[in-house]
């Protein structure tokens, strides 16, 4: 009789093991195929128990439902405390979600468990790290560096000196960091970007170029090399070199196109300065430094239909009080000069002078002075600012002769243009024009040869008045010169 039941049992097992060795492979096999779906659907059919929960919670982290593994690794986590390999999962997948503060909790847990083990060290400090908790990130990487001596631990405790703002040490490490592994292109960059900020320039340039003769594709670190370069003074040109070399591997970024305009701009290249900060301008708008230079540029150029709006822009952009405002100002009425809008320059100029400085001023008045009484043919008001020109002038005399070391030849050259001033000031006074040529007001037209040649300006006399017939932008624009008296 024990004899039948003996082999009864064992044949129940064996129904029992071959069935459950059927389920592993079925699962096992899903799982392996990435078949995360069909293996949660497979689970369901399954008699419940601790591994298939922990493999329907990894199911749905695969899938990216995080809230769903959530809910079953707390449950596991409740019923088996201590179970390493849940509480790693549950602290994924908390990390996941942005709950780095119980994500960490997971991770105090795991190191109680396993003190020595450095994974969940590292992973708790990069945590802290995110959360803005630098002081105690970086006593956590101490603690790891002792533990594992590695150079990516070292750009760590150098990151959070870094963020603390505590420059000198996390130039410190970073150094370290790189004569451990000089190949490390973030260490470099790092470095590279405080020597910048710190005006450190010769150590960023040979940091940079150390990086640069082992890898010459790092568009980040080959960048700043050339920023060094920009931020230096008198070395625009190199700048410029190492920019180019920047675009040639593929660079198109804001910095590039900005820096490498405005390097441009400071060595009077205005043709290329107005090629990248029109670019620069196209990515970011909002930069009145960048619009200024290329609306100069625009302007140096000639093409005054494209600099006197961006002058306008930019004048309406900027606070009244910033000194950024006469410049404009200053230029956009230039602008409007050159493009023969006189009663616009006017107007602009006399704006100018709520901004300009007291030893700037005499200038304007001249030049306002100038256009209407030669362009506007308004001695009215011609007269009006040259009197308030005579007054600086007068000023400025004062000023010369109260010097303990005079300027002979400064004070006559200013009597003499006081006495000239006085002359046509009364002749304008009297209604009379013929104090112009005791002045020297005389109107002078340069014009290359070239452009004589290409016909782009033609000169006529007629009825004692000189005619310039000019063709610009494919428009053609017409000025009457009075002859002078």
């Amino acid at each position: 009789m024990k004899k039948p039941i003996i082999l009864s049992c064992l044949f129940i097992i064996c129904i029992f093991s071959v069935f459950s060795q059927n389920t592993e492979n079925n699962l096992t096999e899903l799982l392996k195929n990435y078949q995360y779906q069909k293996a949660l659907e497979y689970i369901e059919t399954q008699e419940p128990s601790k591994e298939l929960f922990f493999q329907k919670a990894l199911c749905y982290k695969a899938l990216g439902e995080y809230q769903k593994a959530i809910f079953i690794l707390e449950l596991l986590n409740k019923e088996y405390r201590d179970d390493v390999q849940i509480l790693s999962e549950l602290a994924i997948c908390y990390q996941a979600t942005a709950n780095r503060k119980a994500s960490v909790e997971c991770y105090d847990e795991l190191i109680r468990i396993d003190t020595a083990n450095v994974y969940f060290k590292i992973q708790k400090a990069e945590l802290q790290f995110q959360q803005g908790r630098y002081e105690d990130a970086l006593s956590l990487f101490y603690n790891i560096y002792n533990q594992n001596n590695s150079s990516n631990t070292l750009k760590q405790i150098a990151q959070c000196y870094e963020m603390m703002n505590e420059v000198d040490s996390a130039m410190t490490y970073y150094r370290k960091t790189l004569s451990e592994n000089p190949s490390d292109a973030f260490s470099t960059a790092s470095l590279t970007n405080i020597c910048l900020k710190e005006g450190l320039l010769p150590e960023g340039k040979d940091c940079s170029q150390a990086f640069m003769d082992m890898d010459t594709t790092n568009l980040q670190v080959n960048l700043l090399n050339a920023l060094c370069y920009y931020a230096s003074e008198q070395e625009y040109d190199e700048a410029i070199n190492r920019f180019t070399k920047c675009e040639l591997r593929g660079d198109t970024g804001l910095i590039l196109n900005r820096s490498l305009g405005t390097s441009y701009y400071m060595i009077k290249n205005y043709y290329y300065s107005e090629l990248y900060l029109d670019k620069a301008f196209r990515q970011d708008t909002t930069n009145n430094t960048v619009l200024f230079a290329l609306a100069t540029s625009s302007m140096e150029l000639g093409d005054h239909w494209k600099s006197t709006p961006l002058f306008s822009k930019l004048q309406n952009r900027i606070k009244p009080d910033s000194t950024l405002q006469y410049l404009c100002l200053k230029n956009l009425a230039l602008s409007y000069q050159k493009g023969w809008q006189y009663k616009e320059a006017a107007e602009t100029y006399i704006k100018s002078l709520d901004y300009a400085r007291a030893d700037s001023k005499m200038g304007i008045y001249y030049t306002i002075a100038n256009i209407y009484d030669d362009q506007l043919d308004d001695p009215q008001n011609a007269l009006i600012y040259y009197l308030s020109y005579r007054e600086t002038l007068a000023d400025y005399l004062e000023t010369l002769s109260n010097k303990p070391e005079r300027n002979e030849e400064r004070i006559k050259d200013s009597e003499k243009r006081i006495k000239a001033l006085d002359e046509h000031i009364l002749e304008l006074q009297k209604g009379k024009k013929e104090g112009r040529k005791s002045f020297k007001r005389k109107q002078s037209i340069q014009i290359t040869s070239s452009e004589k040649n290409n016909g782009k300006i033609k000169i006529s006399k007629e009825n004692g008045k000189t005619i310039i017939t000019k063709e610009e932008n494919g428009k053609v624009i017409t000025d009457t010169i009075k002859a002078i008296q």
